[in-house]
């Protein structure tokens, strides 16, 4: 599904000039830019019995604008599901998007350029931990900055490897805020990330 993905966004952008459109991928992506797993945990006794299902696909692009060429807006899409079956079910799932501005100081030699990011999103997350069923739409910001190191040109891509801080913010709401959660913080070091410019 990855190998897809990633086929699918070089087609739709062969026609490009270099430099003027970004896909991410890092470490923590890889596992849901595409992935279906199915799990089966054999406990002590049938009641122990664990079965868990999960579903993530994450799609992350950002353009150039033709006036500002330090600037560009990028989009984030993501859906992730997981279904654990364990006497009763639980499920969490998870539909977002957000979009942001993401600024290159080298606009130039983009491919070996510092960056930094913003981001706001929306969550609509539904949370079922057996016992209970919440649902609300969470409100996220995020900042991240990074710097980015040529790897070479492959096809009509070129690829940089490009570690990055980044941090998230989320405010849930709905039932999921009465019920579960208020708010909570992610940091997350992407020390294994790569940016395929177009």
């Amino acid at each position: 599904m990855r190998i897809l993905v990633l086929l699918a966004a070089l087609l739709c952008v062969a026609a490009a000039k270099a430099q003027d459109r970004i896909v991410s991928i890092d470490a923590t992506q890889l596992n849901y830019a595409g992935a279906l797993v199915f799990k089966d945990d054999k406990g002590k006794g049938s009641t122990k019995d664990r079965e868990t299902n999960t579903f993530k696909l994450n799609l992350n692009f950002a353009q150039k604008l033709a006036d500002y060429p330090q600037m560009m807006i990028k989009g984030i899409g993501r859906i992730e599901r997981n279904d654990v079956d364990q006497g009763a079910d639980a499920t969490n799932s998870i539909w977002a998007l957000s979009g942001g501005v993401l600024f290159n100081y080298d606009a130039a030699d983009i491919k070996n350029s510092m960056f930094a990011g913003a981001q706001v999103g929306f969550e609509w997350e539904t949370i079922d931990d057996y016992s209970d069923k919440e649902s609300g739409i969470n409100f996220t910001l995020g900042v991240e900055a990074g710097k980015r190191w040529d790897m070479g040109s492959y096809s009509v891509a070129n690829i940089s490897y490009a570690p990055s801080l980044e941090l998230l913010y989320r405010r849930y709401g709905g039932d999921i805020r009465d019920e579960f959660y208020t708010s909570g913080t992610e940091v997350k070091l992407n020390f294994l990330k790569f940016d395929i410019l177009f």
